[in-house]
């Protein structure tokens, strides 16, 4: 849901140009081109054989948002963690509910835990710009890949210790542990979209697919560690293992694609005075002659399509995962559908699902060029998912009835909540070439990201609020 953030790089807002030619001329072209025109020199493109150059990157791109996805996921196995122990004396915080099926501590983990994740995850992606000029692409894509499998390495020997005794200090140890692999992740992310940006755009077309598909491979990897698992604890436990395998393959093919003739191509081979100055294309440097871009001017273009995924982020992260994780099945009977598989299913793998699917059918909506009013009237509506799934059977709750009592019509308000979203996130990003110049894109780009990383931290600080509205 939030995968999209990382396709826009801060950049500086000054784009150079040689002496003597036109915007337009020298940005519009491609590396092979400027490579070509600019060089006198007839670069020999090496074959990506198989394309095992592109489904690195689309494995790099799956696992971008692993800490993310697989932390939220894992429900079953921080309730059981999380659960309400005889005698057992927390902060007022976290004191019991009357209600005896979730503790105060379960019921507010998850809300905890988004807000967790995403401010360190948005403050750190604000500071790329300043990380990419310290530090080189390498060093941030292997410190931050070892990082992460460290971390997660922790929270996989703590399945299988008892922490019953020390459930706060468990509890804290995890918040803390999901801040600092949302910044390694946040790390990550910022080197593998400068990286790719040095390729063709089929390259970051994989990236983002990856990205997407990344919390369906969650979700999925959830439900069979579930089927295989004899308890939550041993299911949690194949669940982690899983993310420290795919982050090791994740550094293992790194190092292979740095061996790659089409990344000595792209990377290694181009001219010193020819370099990527935006996220898509490389342009020339070697110019004295600066042409400033104006941010305020740039910003009355495109303010309604940045409220627009500002207020869609808001939506979506006020109710999910923190409110609609509590949704249980209506189905009194127990059964390993009501008790396992309904919120793995429901919450997590059909959203990611019509998530994916809203952003690849909206490539083929006809809309009017130019026209930003389906985004923002589609965001606005998107409102009304708010007070649905609020009303669906979530628990505890005291203060708002269960209006909502049929699981089918819970699944659809999820697939419409989900594909919503996606459709909202491609458009207002697909939609920024229509409303600025093509050298203002970078700080479009710089500004839909702030748009979007306040709509997300927003919504996060929100959904705290909206469980105990309950």
């Amino acid at each position: 849901m939030i995968n999209v953030i990382f396709v826009f790089l801060l950049v500086d807002s000054q784009v150079p140009i040689k002496n003597g030619r036109s915007r337009a001329s020298l940005l519009d072209k491609n590396v092979d081109d400027i490579i070509v025109n600019e060089c006198n020199v007839t670069p020999t493109k090496p074959p990506d054989r198989y394309n095992i150059g592109i489904l690195i990157f689309c494995i790099l791109g799956t696992c971008l948002l692993l800490p993310w996805y697989f932390f939220i996921t894992a429900n079953d196995y921080w309730m059981y963690k999380l659960r309400t122990l005889p005698e057992n004396n927390q902060i007022h915080l976290f004191m019991l509910n009357n209600n005896e099926d979730r503790s105060k501590l379960q019921t507010n983990f998850t809300c905890l835990l988004t807000i967790a994740a995403s401010i360190p995850s948005t403050l750190t992606l604000l500071l790329n710009t300043h990380l990419a000029k310290k530090s080189s692409i390498q060093f941030r894509m292997i410190s931050s890949l070892i990082s992460m499998i460290i971390l997660f390495t922790i929270t996989t020997v703590l399945v299988n210790v008892d922490t019953d005794s020390w459930q706060i200090l468990f509890f804290l140890i995890t918040l803390g542990s999901v801040i600092f692999l949302n910044i390694g992740s946040s790390i990550m992310q910022g080197a593998v979209f400068n990286l790719v940006s040095f390729f063709d755009s089929s390259y970051m077309t994989a990236t983002i697919c990856g990205q997407a598909l990344g919390g369906i491979v969650t979700a999925i990897s959830q439900i069979l560690a579930l089927w295989w698992g004899a308890s939550s604890v041993h299911s949690a436990f194949i669940y982690f293992l899983f993310a420290n395998i795919l982050i090791l393959i994740s550094l293992v093919l790194y190092t292979v694609l740095v061996k790659m003739n089409i990344y000595k191509y792209y990377v290694e081979d181009v001219p010193a005075s020819i370099r990527a100055r935006s996220s898509t294309q490389y342009t020339l440097i070697d110019s004295n002659q600066i042409v400033a871009v104006d941010n305020y001017v740039v910003l009355k273009k495109i303010w309604k399509l940045g409220f627009s995924l500002f207020y869609n982020y808001v939506v979506t992260m006020s109710i999910y995962p923190a409110v609609t994780v509590l949704i249980t099945s209506v189905n009194i009977e127990h059964t390993a559908w009501t008790d396992i598989y309904f919120i793995p299913v429901i919450n997590y793998l059909l959203f990611n699902i019509c998530d994916f699917l809203g952003r690849i059918l909206s490539n083929f909506l006809k809309l009017p060029l130019n026209s930003i009013w389906p985004s923002v009237i589609l965001s606005t509506l998107r409102t009304a998912f708010i007070p649905l799934l609020m009303l669906c059977n979530a628990n505890p709750r005291y203060y708002l009835p269960t209006l909502i009592n049929n699981d089918r019509i819970y699944a659809i308000i999820m697939s419409l909540f989900g594909f919503t979203n996606g459709i909202v996130n491609n458009i207002t990003i697909a939609s920024i070439p229509h409303f600025v110049n093509k050298h203002e894109q970078e700080v479009a780009s710089s500004l839909m990201i702030t748009f979007l990383s306040f709509g997300i931290s927003s919504g996060t600080l929100i959904s705290f609020g909206m469980v105990n509205l309950l």
